[in-house]
């Protein structure tokens, strides 16, 4: 008889699900709730990983707006984390709320290159 591990994705699943609510949630708390000047209007959560023991999780951010501003917004919302972390675990039934660490998405910048490069060889 083959033996077969149902069990095997639910971690995978129940991350999936947390870092899911994480980015809605910490995106709303960033419009409505951060009220910090350095604070870009053009900031948005691209992606949340939350480690499956549930004590880190690094919020992707995409800014809309030139270096210096993308600095300054990166500083405001790592000011801002234990803030965030506090409203999450006023507002959410997680037994843990993970430490969040904010990261810049260069994604798009990324994008951008490697389309750049490809218009730039074509015939």
């Amino acid at each position: 008889m083959k033996y077969t591990n149902y069990h095997s994705s639910k971690p995978t699943n129940r991350i999936d699900s947390i870092n899911s609510l994480l980015k809605k949630e910490i995106s709303r708390i960033i419009m409505t709730q951060v009220k910090d000047p350095r604070l870009s209007n053009w900031v948005s959560v691209t992606d949340v990983k939350t480690s499956k023991d549930l004590q880190k999780s690094t919020v992707y951010i995409s800014i809309m707006e030139e270096k210096a501003s993308t600095q300054k917004t990166l500083k405001a919302l790592r000011s801002a984390s234990k803030f965030i972390e506090a409203i999450l675990h006023k507002d959410l039934s997680l037994k843990r709320i993970p430490k969040i660490d904010f990261k810049l998405d260069n994604s798009l910048e990324q994008a951008e290159t490697i389309s750049k490069l490809i218009d730039s060889h074509k015939p």
